[in-house]
């Protein structure tokens, strides 16, 4: 029989992040180049389901659920004021809870001025854009907003209520299918969930309150395309040019201040009914980004060694590895003082140390499935002062390794953790 191929496991987290529980999905290898999704109205991290594992194979990919969405829990005590303001700062702090230090944004719909905020934030962060319906330009703003910018106009209850009557099953169900071609492209999970998650109490009026403030993303619009123009981020607008909310003229509109845009035979939800076309355009589009973007692999991976910057001296950054491998249980072999022993053989070299750790119960399954991968076993990080006096620690690429050593899949996450550790002990 042909070998399956390998479809890369989600997993489904939590962690605290502004004061509020947020639920996000994760794939890909701990090492790799960062892809941050963020979802839209109605939805959340479920809509990229089929996305996530289709892009892991390269990527670490990370969905979140936004607060008042998905399986996100604020707890009452937080008082948390549901603006596109307070998305992004939490955002912002989930990012700072995973240690994301550089990453690639998808944005689509509610996703794109939370991410964009977040750009504003932290410009340094962003290696890339890819908007799915993602708006930015008030000439993508199509028709079916007039009751939106009626309710911005006269935020009355009336005006309110307008809006609410179609905030239900058949009122999703539409806004999933409205321009699509062929409706029965449309998988009925996605706005069955949406609509069971807005049936909460309460969260009909937290998505009218977004609703109103939508109204300063609008205002936000000329700073969203200034950052364009100065920071030039890679930017690919991908759009189903059927929807009536965000019409093609709003992709078009990216051309203007950082030109990619593929328009794709669909309505609001592209990845509903078009997810092959749009991973092709992301994995053209996020392959041939520039290495110096990912600094993750700071240093080509080719040659298995990735290597990045510590703010802290070499002894200084030695002693925060050993307090972060004692936190975790992980057990320190060894401290190998390659500088200390050349003086004593009467050389001169810049402060260099080795450590040496591992876990029998992490290591001992990979060396059952591939002995070989004993030779590079107990794992290693190196912590070296180069000639300019900055300090850098390496490590051995997990891709590589599993290449080197040909260990399936699945083990891969029991040498996942080197990174974390060496970004940790790093920042």
């Amino acid at each position: 029989m042909p070998d399956t191929p390998h479809i890369p496991i989600t997993s489904h987290r939590r962690i605290e992040a502004d004061g509020v529980d947020v639920f996000y999905r994760e794939a890909g290898p701990a090492d790799a180049p960062v892809v941050l999704l963020l979802h839209g109205f109605p939805t959340s991290s479920f809509q990229y389901r089929d996305l996530i594992p289709r892009l892991a194979d390269r990527y670490r990919v990370i969905a979140p659920d936004l607060p008042g969405f998905g399986f996100t829990e604020v707890p009452a005590e937080r008082n948390y004021v549901y603006t596109f303001e307070s998305l992004a700062k939490t955002i912002f702090a989930f990012a700072e809870a995973l240690k994301l230090s550089r990453f690639a944004i998808y944005v689509f719909d509610y996703g794109a001025p939370t991410g964009f905020r977040l750009a504003l934030m932290a410009p340094e962060r962003i290696t890339a854009i890819v908007s799915q319906n993602g708006n930015a330009y008030e000439e993508g703003l199509g028709d079916a907003w007039q009751p939106i910018q009626r309710y911005w106009r006269e935020p009355s209850i009336e005006n309110r209520n307008a809006i609410r009557a179609g905030l239900n099953l058949e009122g999703l169900r539409h806004e999933y299918s409205v321009g699509i071609p062929d409706p029965s492209r449309i998988k009925p999970e996605g706005y069955t969930l949406d609509a069971a998650l807005l049936a909460r109490p309460g969260n009909v009026d937290i998505q009218l309150d977004l609703f109103l403030d939508y109204a300063n993303n609008v205002k936000l619009y000329p700073k969203f395309q200034e950052y364009f123009r100065k920071s030039k981020p890679p930017i690919l607008a991908v759009w189903g040019k059927f929807d009536p909310y965000f019409v093609p003229a709003g992709a078009e509109a990216f051309r203007r201040d950082n030109p990619n845009a593929e328009l794709l035979p669909t309505g609001h939800f592209a990845l509903e009914t078009h997810l092959e076309d749009v991973v092709a355009a992301m994995r053209r589009f996020l392959d041939q980004l520039p290495t110096d973007t990912l600094p993750e692999r700071a240093r080509s991976p080719q040659n298995g060694v990735v290597t990045i910057p510590s703010k802290h001296p070499v002894e200084q950054t030695v002693a925060r590895l050993e307090r972060i491998l004692a936190a975790r249980n992980v057990k320190l072999f060894a401290v190998i003082d390659h500088s200390g022993e050349a003086e004593k053989a009467g050389f001169e070299m810049r402060p260099c140390k080795l450590l040496i750790f591992g876990n029998p119960n992490a290591g001992t399954p990979l060396m059952l499935a591939s002995s070989s991968v004993a030779l590079d076993l107990p794992l290693k990080l190196l912590v070296w002062e180069g000639n300019d006096g900055a300090t850098w620690i390496s490590y051995n690429d997990a891709a590589w390794l599993q290449h080197r050593h040909a260990f399936p899949q699945n083990l891969m996450a029991n040498i996942a953790a080197v990174p974390a550790f060496a970004l940790e002990a790093a920042g």
